[in-house]
């Protein structure tokens, strides 16, 4: 998930409500994973140079950073893999693959938590899909959003179609 001021501060350059909802939600996942002693990973989403010539160093730093609500948790418990795109590129894919892999292998649940459900989310759950082949891919409905109701359902649709098990 990208839990980044971004969208979750009313600061942020794309924030939208949406993000609002399921903000406890998330943490309150987040706390459930720290307890139960769950391999917590997301992704922070730092922004390519073309960003530099639209908006000022200070915009962009203050999205790319860490939500508060969620930083202490990640920051203790999570390990952080970056992108500058929608999907987790394959240098970050291979360190994933390598640092779960035997996890992976002996649990085989991997829930996705986070926004945007059809952009971020979607791809990111077929960059995990194709390193964990095998693994059960979860979604929480209610832990993911987007700016769009209709593109969010749609997206779920879709991710039901590719075997990844929706939850409630």
């Amino acid at each position: 998930m990208d839990a980044q001021n971004d969208t979750f501060d009313r600061r942020g350059t794309n924030f939208a409500e949406w993000a609002k909802v399921i903000e406890d939600g998330l943490a309150k996942r987040i706390d459930l994973a720290i307890e139960n002693n769950e391999s917590i990973l997301y992704t922070k989403n730092l922004y390519p140079d073309f960003e530099y010539k639209e908006r000022s160093a200070e915009s962009i730093k203050f999205d790319e950073a860490i939500y508060p609500g969620f930083y202490t948790r990640l920051e203790k418990h999570g390990d952080e893999y970056t992108k500058t795109f929608y999907g987790i590129p394959p240098t970050e894919a291979k360190n994933i693959y390598e640092n779960y892999k035997d996890e992976v292998e002996t649990n085989q649940m991997i829930e996705f938590i986070g926004v945007e459900t059809n952009v971020c989310v979607l791809a990111n759950i077929m960059v995990i899909q194709n390193i964990f082949p095998e693994a059960n891919i979860t979604i929480n409905k209610n832990l993911v959003a987007a700016a769009s109701d209709d593109l969010h359902d749609k997206t779920l649709e879709i991710l039901s179609n590719m075997n990844v098990f929706i939850a409630e």
